[in-house]
């Protein structure tokens, strides 16, 4: 066994949270790195802008209902 052990600022590092990814700016006037050779959003056919917002919408709805805190029962007062 060794008599080493790992103290605070030992220069041990496992404890430190990963840095978090920088958003993708999904309406911004710019390209995102992910994005390089993409149509603007303002060159996509007025059919596909519908349904890219259609299933957007559906999306953002579907993940609201799956993480939607439930409603606390109202408390009576009935004895």
């Amino acid at each position: 066994m060794s008599s080493q052990t790992a103290m605070p600022g030992s220069g041990y590092r496992h404890n430190q949270r990963p840095r978090p990814q920088p958003q993708m700016d999904l309406f911004g006037s710019g390209l995102s790195n992910g994005a390089i050779g993409a149509p603007a959003w303002s060159e996509l056919p007025a059919e596909a802008q519908a349904a890219l917002m259609s299933l957007m919408t559906q999306l953002i709805l579907d993940h609201a209902a799956t993480t939607a805190t439930p409603r606390a029962k109202e408390v009576g007062h009935d004895f």
